[in-house]
């Protein structure tokens, strides 16, 4: 009588175990599938945002006006400033220059001011400003996340 009742138990504690655990893989399967979707939610927004990104950087470098600009300003200051550097500097290439450059050899005249300025700004927006931008944005996208 007593086996009859423990052998009858048995199989109710059983389900009722079984059943617990295979809530609670439910629940954490449930989880893992919100998580899921949060995340591939999240990777669709960021895919979206770059996307967007390379079409603005695409349209930007495909203006025609970009081109006139650097042909006509980055070019002819940039060549100027590094004549006006290069004269500025003694050296010496021993397979191209029998004897090393003397300071001012050259001769290359200084824009008069307030040329001189604006010569520095160009070179600097196409050399230091433009190549650190990307740099800039990923920074400031990086501390926006951080918030």
């Amino acid at each position: 009588m007593i086996w009859n009742l423990i052998f009858g138990a048995l199989p109710g504690l059983a389900t009722a175990v079984l059943g617990h655990f295979e809530k609670k893989a439910d629940r954490e399967i449930d989880a893992f599938k919100t998580g899921a979707e949060i995340d591939r939610q999240g990777f669709r927004d960021w895919l979206s945002a770059n996307v967007e990104n390379n079409r603005t950087k695409l349209a930007a470098m495909g203006w025609w006006g970009a081109k006139v600009i650097i042909l006509i300003a980055g070019i002819p200051a940039s060549l100027n400033m590094a004549a006006i550097f290069l004269d500025s500097l003694p050296f010496w290439i021993p397979l191209f220059m029998k004897e090393a450059h003397a300071i001012g050899s050259w001769g290359v005249p200084k824009p008069p001011a307030p040329y001189d300025g604006y010569q520095r700004d160009i070179v600097l927006s196409f050399f230091i400003v433009m190549p650190a931008m990307p740099v800039v944005g990923a920074l400031a996208q990086w501390l926006g996340r951080k918030r």
